[in-house]
């Protein structure tokens, strides 16, 4: 096929929200010893449910602060900003980006490391527990069937290729992605790289790739590519970010809208 569909993978194909609430909270209070978050004790894939039910605004500012965040080491950040109280000083991408420059890079690398180890330690000992709170988004998987009859489908991601191939096998979307048709955080750091890996080696030029994905500065920097850019709205974004992504040339994608694309 002539054209290439790129899907970045959690806030888009699946909502990851459960999980990163349950696996960001849980490797904070092992790194942290003597923190402020609202809970005592770890949270399960059943108690994380709970929590949510219980603290409202705490998961209302976390929910609002995800499309801030990049990689895993950013839920730290994340967290220490709303235990810190300071969540209405940040605004917008610059503020979080200067808030984590004061967090200290040796924790931030611990905090990420040991997020991956929990999230692993999970999936291995209890996979079904696991998989069960990261549902697809209703109607994606039957979009995501559908459009494989038009387009090379790839996957963009900055979650790990282990994570993303369970989740694909449980939806059972796998066949419609080629192994090497997904790159994920290990490939490269940036999804800049990863659209120019496609292009390159299906040879197919920018403007005949779309790309759709969840967090407005993942589109933003590559818009100078030539890419056909959507933002998902069906995820965690806010106003904020449709306005940035309307000012940049970026179409807000309905979920509703997806298997026409």
């Amino acid at each position: 096929m002539s054209k290439l569909l790129v899907f970045d993978f959690d806030g888009v194909i699946c909502n990851s929200y459960h999980d990163s609430l349950m696996t960001s909270i849980n490797t904070y209070i092992e790194l942290v010893s003597e923190h402020d978050l609202p809970v005592s004790s770890k949270l399960s894939e059943k108690s994380v449910f709970e929590f949510e039910e219980r603290e409202k605004e705490f998961c209302r500012m976390f929910r609002e602060l995800m499309p801030l965040g990049n990689f895993a080491h950013d839920y730290y950040v994340i967290l220490r900003i709303v235990e810190q109280n300071v969540f209405n000083t940040i605004k917008t991408q610059e503020d979080f980006d200067k808030f984590k420059k004061s967090c200290s890079p040796d924790i931030i690398d611990s905090y990420q490391k040991r997020f991956y180890k929990v999230r692993y330690d999970m999936q291995t000992n209890d996979p079904e527990a696991w998989v069960g709170i990261l549902p697809a988004f209703t109607g994606v998987i039957p979009a995501v069937t559908k459009l494989s009859e038009k387009y090379t489908l790839a996957i963009a991601t900055s979650k790990d290729v282990r994570s993303v191939e369970i989740l694909l096998k449980e939806y059972d979307l796998i066949n419609y992605f080629e192994h090497e048709n997904i790159l994920d955080k290990d490939y490269a750091r940036s999804k800049r790289e990863h659209l120019v890996t496609f292009s390159k080696k299906h040879a197919v030029d920018f403007s005949d790739m779309s790309f759709i994905d969840d967090k407005v500065l993942h589109l933003v920097s590559v818009r100078d590519l030539g890419v056909n850019l959507f933002l998902a709205t069906w995820g965690f974004n806010t106003e904020r970010e449709y306005d940035i992504a309307r000012a940049n040339g970026c179409r807000l994608l309905k979920l509703d809208e997806l298997n026409t694309l």
